[in-house]
């Protein structure tokens, strides 16, 4: 699965397009899903440039204890709150039909159990002494599961390597890491590059002539 594909479903610009198509009958959907965009963007502020060049304030970096986007997470607490008390008073329907309408329990749980942790998160990091602006995205722990991921594939079918085993593993896996180029393809589309150019090169021959381009 294409995670970068799966996340623009959840954007601002799929929202503003049912406003335009779908007008008062979807309205409900392209707020859902304007809420979610920017709930993303609140988890994934990666760089100091990227909100001010795509012009989309969520993603500006945390300055302080008490940024806007925290007022935001507690609203959409509270949007979820309704949505569900909402359906639950609704009648004519099943129990099941109930539990379409909303929400599935792990998700409204991961939800609420994140936005609640990183609320108390951001005031204790800007709590240390120093610090001066935060990025989300580097909470992420996708770094992790990928080193833990290659420990399993290099443990094979062993599922419980000893201490020593752990190590060694890694040591390889440093040692791999530091001459290996990096896949192009992956879950993300991080990598731009169509193909690396790798060749071999003789040091005691001039290098080639690059071709000039002239403009007209």
């Amino acid at each position: 699965m294409r995670v970068d594909l799966a996340a623009q479903v959840w954007s601002s610009t799929v929202s503003q397009a049912i406003k335009l198509t779908r007008g008062k009958e979807a309205f409900e959907t392209a707020y859902f899903i304007e809420k979610m965009d920017k709930f993303f963007d609140c988890f994934n502020v990666s760089s100091f440039v990227a909100g001010r060049n795509k012009r989309k304030p969520f993603q500006q970096p945390y300055r302080g204890p008490n940024d806007f986007r925290l007022s935001f997470l507690r609203e959409l607490i509270a949007y979820l709150d309704h949505w569900e008390l909402t359906v639950k008073s609704r009648t004519g329907y099943t129990d099941e039909d109930k539990k379409q309408m909303v929400l599935s329990r792990i998700t409204d749980h991961g939800m609420r159990m994140t936005i609640s942790s990183f609320m108390e998160l951001v005031p204790h990091i800007f709590g240390i002494e120093g610090v001066t602006c935060f990025l989300s995205e580097k909470l992420s722990q996708d770094p992790l599961e990928k080193f833990f991921g290659c420990q399993r594939q290099y443990g094979r079918t062993n599922e419980n390597p000893t201490v020593s085993e752990f190590l060694k593993n890694t040591q390889s896996l440093r040692v791999i890491n530091s001459i290996r180029v990096d896949k192009i393809t992956g879950n993300c589309r991080g990598c731009k590059r169509k193909s690396y150019d790798l060749e071999s090169v003789d040091l005691h021959k001039p290098l080639k002539k690059r071709q000039r381009h002239h403009s007209n």
